[in-house]
């Protein structure tokens, strides 16, 4: 097997980094480079402009509309390098555009499972066609998706039964599927700009403890990229946000403390505006986690050890 050079969550040039590695065309959401055992696939923002509605359901299966502007999708060209690649023997690659002009973010590896056929989707103009969607599940997880906290943890001793194994399974699925979810909503860390995802962490803005329903738990819109330092002062209620993306930082942050993060944390800076869905999570975090979840910590010590066994992603 090729070894590739490619780090999941890592921004790659897609012309010099991608394209000058691999060949293919350079333009499109699907590139077919001749003569080499791959296909590679781009998502983002530009294929919305085509009705390409991208997506993650609740199985952890990724929703990949195929290529054509205009007219019904045909199983042809870069769908049908798609629709058989593992039987062409080919790898699928799956890239996230971050904007015109702007890096390429890695995703990963890719499987198609099957695909289906989705009437009364509009094209370009708006006029309705049936489109092609394919169903791809990743080959491996990068770090993010994984995640960095332990949802439980077990004495060396003890053994899981299988009930306790299956919930373990259950929770990092939905965490992984709410990171997955996370990145159509969310390009970059709000406070300092960073877009690679091994130096980010995916936050819950409502905590997953306190989600009424898996829904909840699972939704994108209730989530944002953090750096590790961010992610702490947010998770415990540090900072927060206004609706319009003002930062609020509690007066109860030690002067020193913020010198030495090295993190803006200047009162009232705009970090971006928010979704709808995100401003109702976000009057949930200033009302029941802002200046109240770091006051309930009788022992920093105790809730120093306590981070490495908390439920959350």
């Amino acid at each position: 097997m090729i070894e590739l050079p490619f780090e999941i969550g890592a921004l790659y040039h897609r012309g010099r980094d991608i394209h000058g590695l691999l060949g293919g065309q350079r333009q499109g959401g699907i590139s077919t480079p001749k003569d080499q055992p791959f296909v590679i696939i781009f998502t983002g923002e530009a294929g919305k402009s085509h009705s390409y509605d991208d997506g993650w359901d609740d199985d952890n299966v990724f929703h990949y509309f195929g290529e054509g502007q205009s007219g019904d999708m045909q199983y042809t060209g870069g769908n049908r390098a798609v629709e058989n690649h593992v039987a062409d023997g080919k790898r699928l690659l799956l890239f996230q555009m971050m904007g015109h002009g702007k890096p390429c973010r890695y995703d990963g590896e890719f499987v198609k499972l099957s695909s289906y056929l989705k009437p009364n989707s509009q094209d370009t103009k708006g006029a309705l066609r049936t489109a092609i969607v394919f169903r791809l599940v990743p080959v491996s997880e990068g770090a993010f998706f994984r995640g960095t906290k332990v949802a439980e943890t077990q004495a060396p001793y003890q053994t899981l039964d299988s009930t306790v194994s299956k919930r373990l399974q259950e929770v990092r699925s939905k965490q992984s599927l709410f990171r997955r979810r996370l990145l159509s909503v969310e390009k970059q860390c709000r406070l300092t700009g960073i877009q690679d995802l091994r130096f980010l962490r995916a936050s819950h803005i409502k905590p997953w403890a306190d989600c009424m329903s898996g829904t909840e738990r699972t939704d994108g819109h209730n989530g944002m990229l953090l750096t590790p330092q961010a992610d702490l002062l947010f998770d415990r209620g540090w900072i927060t946000f206004e609706s319009k993306g003002h930062l609020v930082v509690t007066s109860d942050l030690p002067g020193d403390v913020i010198k030495r993060l090295g993190l803006n944390l200047r009162p009232g800076r705009n970090c971006g505006l928010f979704s709808d869905k995100q401003t109702s999570y976000l009057e949930y975090h200033r009302t029941h986690v802002f200046e109240r979840l770091y006051k309930k910590s009788a022992d920093p010590i105790d809730d120093l050890v306590g981070n490495l066994h908390r439920s959350t992603p």
